[in-house]
């Protein structure tokens, strides 16, 4: 299979990621390869320390919206404080890079890992030429040389109805926005998610087969 053996899956909440990934997975096995999982989406080491701050000045609120109470960061009222931030998630997300490297399966498949973590940070730091400036680079150069990177691609109006707290979340517009920006990028495959959930699998096996 081209020698890709890391399988990076990102999308916004609701596009659809997850029925993709289990189908993935399920076909890859049923051709008598090993496959792992891992999400990668929160890797807080020094990021801890920083969400603890970020509460005491008020950068990180608990509010109530249909998922429940949730921590809500608004990074972008203190500029010198996300610039803090983004250093330390980077760091952690190094850090984190062995626990990807240690999984010996001829396929991993990392959920969430790196284009979500720049846009999670983008859309709370309102930072939107996040994925043109050097963070892009930066986090990108934390990736395996053998990974190949895809973003699921789905209607708006379906991820709206499929997560209904895409609607209260005051990021929601910059995280759109930022993965219409994503999928763009010369080294991230598109998914279109709005067939089967098989036609999906299908297109990331063409680009890794």
């Amino acid at each position: 299979m081209n020698n890709i053996k890391y399988i990076v899956i990102s999308g916004i909440d609701g596009s659809g990621k997850t029925s993709v990934i289990n189908e993935l997975q399920k076909t890859l096995e049923n051709q008598g390869y090993s496959v792992s999982y891992i999400w990668m989406r929160y890797n807080h080491y020094t990021v801890k320390c920083m969400n603890g701050i970020a509460r005491l000045l008020g950068l990180s609120v608990k509010v109530h919206n249909a998922m429940g109470k949730v921590w809500e960061h608004r990074l972008y009222k203190m500029p010198w404080f996300c610039k803090i931030y983004l250093r330390c998630s980077l760091f952690d997300n190094w850090i984190a890079r062995r626990k990807v490297l240690r999984l010996k399966t001829d396929f991993v498949i990392c959920d969430r890992w790196v284009n979500d973590i720049i846009i999670d940070l983008g859309a709370e730091g309102r930072i939107m030429n996040i994925l043109d400036s050097k963070w892009y680079e930066r986090f990108h150069a934390i990736l395996p040389t053998n990974t190949k990177q895809f973003v699921i691609n789905r209607n708006i109006n379906d991820v709206l109805d499929c997560r209904v707290e895409n609607n209260t979340n005051p990021d929601f517009q910059s995280r759109f926005l930022l993965y219409q920006q994503l999928m763009k990028k010369s080294d991230v495959y598109v998914v279109d998610n709005t067939g089967s959930i098989e036609n999906s699998v299908s297109q990331i096996l063409n680009v890794i087969s």
